[in-house]
């Protein structure tokens, strides 16, 4: 693959729904501008706040300013290419300012949309995800499963832009755990492993998934082992000194569950880039990426296999850079 310099420059336009300290398609938006393209990030909300990566100026927009902003790309010869990371966060409004804008827009799939919306909800959030799909002129997708829910879909994947640090312990006894605490952890599987193996410290850092029973499942794990503990939650900011702390990294994802077969965990790019071992249950992404960690089956298997992890923890990993350079390829490809 090319450093991507070579390529023809383009305008985009990066909408998220996330807040810029946790929105990993940031780095992507970052790492577009590195390579010369022109990039506006908007986060997309009731005020959006549109910020020029060029310069670093950030300003506040309301509806209004945003349907103008759009708009005036309709007569324009270069348009840009909106690259839609919202989930199904105002597909409605997604809608209208395509149309009016006359814009090409990248449709970023990186996960299940749907997974968690049951009832009603599920029957309302795949209306919006129909909507959202017809007014894509490109697809792309994180894990290659994902390709079964959107079949003309490309694959971009994820990355990360964590540098190599020093590690500022080497101690083979604590283990890192960073975890969305939600119905994808297996918390019966990280009571085992941690009770099978009790010269082990395991320190989860992660945010407890609202409207589940996580909290309560964290709660008993806690008392039950006592080499477990719970740091809270954390943002990106917080990685780079984080994963310096840690040699090895478990991430005891359920397996043969509809929750974690379309997932890409960042987590895994992010142990890649920092020369951290790691240690996960065979989800449909760790089996892609197998010959970069280590695969358990179940409790009895973790021991050996962080000391496995630790050994041959310098493995190849993929940065933000290279995604972009992927996705300006798509784009050529698909033009």
């Amino acid at each position: 693959m090319t450093d991507g310099r070579d390529a023809e420059l383009l305008d985009f336009i990066v909408l998220t729904c996330r807040l810029r300290r946790n929105d990993f398609r940031h780095h992507l938006a970052r790492e577009l501008a590195g390579l010369g393209h022109k990039v506006l990030y908007i986060y997309l909300k009731r005020r959006p706040e549109l910020t020029d990566l060029a310069t670093g100026e950030t300003r506040q927009l309301s509806l209004p300013d945003l349907v103008r902003f759009f708009w005036s790309f309709r007569k324009k010869r270069r348009k840009p290419v909106v690259f839609n990371s919202t989930n199904l966060v105002f597909p409605v409004l997604n809608a209208f300012l395509r149309r009016i804008s006359g814009t090409r827009w990248v449709t970023d799939m990186h996960d299940d949309l749907l997974y968690d919306a049951h009832g009603g909800r599920r029957v309302r959030e795949r209306v919006k995800l129909a909507l959202m799909v017809s007014q894509s002129d490109v697809i792309v997708h994180a894990a290659p499963t994902l390709q079964e829910l959107f079949p003309h879909s490309h694959h971009l994947g994820n990355g990360s832009s964590l540098p190599a640090l020093p590690k500022t312990r080497e101690d083979r006894s604590q283990v890192l755990v960073i975890a969305s605490l939600d119905d994808r952890f297996d918390f019966e599987l990280m009571q085992s492993a941690a009770l099978a193996d009790p010269a082990r410290h395991f320190s989860i850092h992660g945010h407890i998934v609202k409207g589940g029973d996580a909290g309560a499942a964290l709660d008993r794990l806690l008392s039950i082992t006592s080499n477990i503990s719970y740091h809270g939650p954390y943002a990106d900011p917080d990685l780079p000194a984080l994963f310096a702390r840690y040699l090895v990294s478990f991430a005891p994802y359920r397996v043969d569950h509809q929750l974690t077969r379309y997932i890409d965990p960042l987590r895994f790019y992010h142990c890649l880039a920092t020369d951290t071992g790691l240690v996960t249950t065979a989800i449909p992404q760790a089996l892609v990426m197998t010959d970069r960690l280590k695969i358990i089956h179940d409790a009895q298997e973790v021991g050996e296999a962080i000391d496995r992890a630790i050994a041959e923890r310098t493995q190849p990993g993929t940065s933000w850079h290279d995604v972009a350079v992927r996705l300006v390829a798509i784009l050529n490809l698909e033009k």
